[in-house]
């Protein structure tokens, strides 16, 4: 018997993860009961994947396929599923006497469910009914608590955002249906691989490109946009990971599943480089004036997927691709992790700090250019210099600041770590180059690649003055208006409040979570 593996295996996972979120999610279950079932669900998202990677060893191609795995498809699928099983471990734990946790668990799996429709689906519409379902899903795992008022007021402004990216996506969908006469991702993609470069592209691929650009910039919540990000931390720490570890990550997963439009659309480039790369500014910035772990990890979350579709729109896909699974990893390693790390922080306030004076940080510098010219002069590199500034950058300072504070054996340890972080990028950067079909990229020097230059070398100069001068008087100003996000958020809650009021603390919440709230005093 001939079976089609491409059309059979794609679904396994989506079917695993929904039928565990309708068995977990029965309220008239026992917990300990949950806790096993919780087990074998594991055991079975576990399985599925291993399946589903053999299988796609043995793939036919069919572009007309309603569900389809390729080698992007696969890794960021098989990524979930460790962030599933990952998840499910640590919230049975976490969740230990809590109230109400089948309601946690039945919108986790549904979340999750919704999260690899939208990796497997080939067809648009399928691929659009998923992301709207993620949104959906998520709000009522944003809304756990909800007699927290931050948190129903993250939970608003993001179903009001999620909403205007839901139409922008369905948009751009209709207008390349309109163009092509297809909503099988698989034959745009063979249509523009095919074509020749450049690509001239109609006014109303254009616009879909532009509107593409936008639905990732929302998703991944770049600013203006951006509030609703640093307040879900008011949400269970696990429903955090799972957004700042894999929910959000999916704008750029949705340029890289349209990468050969973008590749052809400079106006939509040109959008992405300019939000991306001023919110990557900026966020980096705010991310030094903030105390609390959970908020700093946020604002890095926002400069990280700035990163990502800047290396998106520069056409360094398979470097977006590493971005997107390496920071998945860290920062649900940080975010599950952080009883750890702020013991571990109030461990480096009472050690010796490691400031970086104005001479390590020129050092610094002089290290950067030196570093930046050798791989133009000893290799044939010819992409943007811009990402080798910004990286070689953060080593150098990272280095130079040991060199300064530390011991021999502690510099020794930095060089190791330096070569390390090094080698792993272009390990996995030359891995993930067979995984990304061959795409145009930026070039050297470019208009692109002089911009972000020109914003990378400031974020570098606004860091030092931040980190050397902090008692200048420019140093104070500038530090009143980060640690107030440039009063962006705030414009934004006005807004929303203005267009959609919403009560922040409903009664009904407020008697569901504690009932004594609403008896009568007695005499």
């Amino acid at each position: 018997m001939n079976l089609d593996l491409t059309a059979v295996l794609p679904v396994l996972i989506p079917l695993t993860l929904s039928l565990a979120g309708f068995i977990t999610g029965l309220s008239r279950i026992s917990d300990k009961t949950r806790q096993i079932m919780l087990k074998w669900i594991s055991a079975a998202i576990m399985i599925s994947a291993i399946v589903i990677t053999a299988g796609h060893i043995e793939k036919t191609d069919k572009p007309q396929a309603l569900l389809a795995m390729n080698n992007v498809n696969l890794l960021v699928l098989l990524l979930v599923c460790f962030m599933a099983i990952v998840l499910i471990k640590f919230s049975q734990r976490y969740l230990f006497a809590e109230k109400n946790t089948h309601r946690y668990w039945r919108w986790l799996f549904l979340s999750l469910t919704s999260v690899s429709v939208v990796i497997v689906s080939n067809h648009l519409l399928l691929f659009w009914l998923g992301w709207v379902s993620i949104s959906l899903c998520f709000h009522r795992l944003l809304l756990f608590y909800p007699d927290r008022p931050r948190a129903v007021l993250a939970a608003h402004k993001k179903f009001i955002l999620a909403r205007v990216a839901e139409i922008f996506l369905l948009s751009a969908i209709v207008l390349l249906y309109s163009q092509l006469g297809t909503f099988y991702l698989a034959e745009m993609t063979n249509h523009y691989m095919s074509a020749g470069i450049p690509v001239e592209l109609s006014l109303a691929e254009k616009c879909a490109a532009i509107m593409l650009a936008l639905t990732a910039l929302i998703k991944c919540a770049q600013l203006p946009v951006h509030g609703w990000l640093i307040q879900v931390v008011e949400a269970p720490t696990p429903i955090s990971a799972l957004l700042h570890a894999g929910i959000i990550n999916l704008g750029g997963f949705l340029l890289l599943s349209f990468a050969p439009l973008i590749a052809f659309s400079s106006d939509a480039q040109w959008l992405i480089l300019i939000i991306a790369g001023l919110s990557t500014l900026v966020s980096a910035l705010v991310m030094m004036t903030r105390i609390s772990v959970k908020v700093k990890l946020a604002w890095s979350t926002c400069a990280q997927m700035g990163l990502m579709l800047i290396e998106c729109a520069l056409g360094l896909h398979e470097l977006a691709l590493l971005h997107l699974i390496s920071h998945s990893l860290y920062k649900a390693y940080m975010f599950l992790s952080a009883g750890d790390v702020l013991q571990e922080y109030s461990l480096k306030q009472l050690a010796p700090q490691k400031n970086v004076t104005f001479i390590s940080a020129m050092s610094s510098l002089l290290l950067v250019v030196i570093s930046t010219y050798g791989i133009v002069y000893f290799t044939s590199y010819s992409g943007p210099l811009s990402v080798w500034l910004l990286v070689n950058t953060a080593l150098a300072l990272y280095l130079v600041s040991a060199v300064r504070n530390g011991t021999i054996l502690q510099f020794l340890t930095s060089c190791l770590t330096v070569a390390l972080l090094v080698g792993f990028y272009m390990g996995g950067k030359t891995i993930l180059t067979w995984v990304m079909p061959p795409l145009p990229a930026s070039t050297m020097f470019d208009a692109m690649d002089i911009w972000l230059s020109a914003l990378f070398v400031a974020l570098f100069l606004l860091a030092v003055q931040v980190r050397v001068f902090p008692q200048a008087k420019a140093t104070r100003t500038l530090y009143r208006w980060l640690f107030s996000g440039l009063y962006l958020d705030e414009l934004m809650t006005r807004l929303t409040l203005f267009l959609w009021p919403i009560t922040l603390r409903p009664e009904t919440a407020i008697k569901q979570n504690d009932p004594s709230l609403t008896k009568e005093p007695t005499s």
